[in-house]
């Protein structure tokens, strides 16, 4: 026996009047009460919008070119060019982002950029991503704020992160930025500082004349800060500890160099935490962070207020995403 349920039919009823909707041919629909008609599929409204260039972001970001030498292969004149070139970077700027990374355990890699526009100083925070396991990272959007670089901006900003990237980080590398290893400490990340930055400003301080005051003393701090940061022995990395204490005092040893030499020696675990923790493939430089700066530079030298140049800086980092870092 084949039983069949009665199910009582709904039909959708006009917006307007609430009764029913009758064909008015193809694409049209009409109320029976009030006879008003609509479309059953509307168009947009409003004339078609023009297509966007984009040809010039990728020419400029991707290829090297400058928009005056997109201009001179166009019968456009200059002016356009910019006009249209400025509307298509505002737009691209305004639009969502959706950073992918895979990994369980992610490191972020930060650096900073400074400028003045009308005596005011603004400063660019620049972050960038890397997988435990990958040899590349991938440049999240820079942040623009007034002033000089702080440990107190960086916290909000990294506060800010994506949930699905901060709660994979693990480890932070940056140079030697004060109060940065609170926050760090607080997130219960592990932190890297830049062997770059170090040995640069010793580098410095080194002497390049015979004639220099304390010359050798500086030849000696310099090769044993080298050595402290790659040796793997504790017994030679204690008898380089106390030679670079007793340099440290000697009257011929600069007053930068001392003071350097000695926030080395309080935070020698944080050069040394790439060997500390191997699996995580601890970058020792920020030279990646370098690179993708150098780069914005680059592009953004003609800027003339903050804005442009925040703009410029995240159409660089979205474009030129990808670095690699050994």
């Amino acid at each position: 026996m084949v039983l069949f349920s009665c199910m009582k039919l709904l039909h959708e009823k006009s917006k307007c009047c609430g009764a029913k909707i009758i064909r008015f041919g193809g694409k049209r629909r009409q109320c029976s009460a009030c006879k008003k008609t609509w479309r059953v599929h509307p168009a947009k409204r409003g004339r078609k919008p023009s297509r966007q260039q984009k040809n010039y972001l990728r020419k400029v970001f991707c290829q090297s070119f400058t928009v005056k030498q997109i201009a001179s292969n166009s019968t456009l004149s200059v002016g356009a060019i910019y006009k249209r070139f400025n509307n298509n970077l505002i737009s691209a700027v305004n639009q969502r982002r959706i950073i992918r990374i895979k990994g369980r355990k992610l490191i972020l890699i930060i650096d900073a950029l400074w400028q003045y526009f009308n005596k005011e100083l603004w400063t660019l925070y620049c972050l960038s991503i890397k997988s435990c396991g990958g040899k590349s990272v991938i440049l999240l959007d820079p942040i623009l704020r007034a002033g000089k670089e702080n440990s107190t901006a960086w916290n909000q900003i990294i506060n800010g992160l994506p949930v699905g990237i901060k709660n994979r980080v693990v480890a932070l590398v940056s140079d030697g930025i004060r109060g940065i290893e609170t926050v760090a400490a607080d997130k219960g990340w592990i932190i890297q500082r830049c062997h770059f930055h170090l040995l640069s400003w010793l580098q410095k301080m080194r002497g390049k004349r015979a004639s220099t005051p304390g010359r050798l003393i500086r030849e000696k701090i310099y090769c044993s800060v080298k050595l402290a940061l790659t040796e793997t022995s504790n017994r030679k990395l204690n008898i380089f500890c106390r030679r670079l204490a007793v340099l440290a005092k000697n009257y011929q040893c600069p007053q930068k160099m001392r003071m350097t030499v000695r926030d080395f020696l309080r935070r020698l675990p944080e050069f040394r935490n790439y060997l500390k923790y191997p699996d995580l493939h601890l970058p020792t430089t920020t030279n990646v962070m370098e690179s993708a700066n150098s780069l914005i530079r680059r592009k953004a030298r003609t800027v003339s207020s903050p804005e442009s140049w925040h703009n410029w800086a995240k159409a660089t980092a979205r474009f030129k995403s990808k670095f690699t870092c050994k």
